[in-house]
């Protein structure tokens, strides 16, 4: 997740597919590192046994004083 927010422009958009304690733990990066964060359901024909997570890196702007 950090390699990828280096290399990401800022509103870009990461998506993963695996295994819900993958996905729960990369999300809980992302939330971390200040990006916007979805997770979906997978297929039905997957068993439930995946998730998404859509992840978008946020724009940083200083707080006007």
């Amino acid at each position: 997740m950090l390699e990828m927010d280096r290399i990401l422009r800022p509103e870009g958009i990461a998506v993963i597919r695996d295994s819900p304690d993958v996905i729960d733990k990369a999300a809980q990066v992302a939330q971390s590192i200040r990006w916007t964060v979805q997770v979906h359901d997978s297929e039905p024909e997957s068993g439930g046994t995946e998730k998404i997570l859509v992840a978008t890196k946020t724009f940083w702007k200083l707080p006007l004083t």
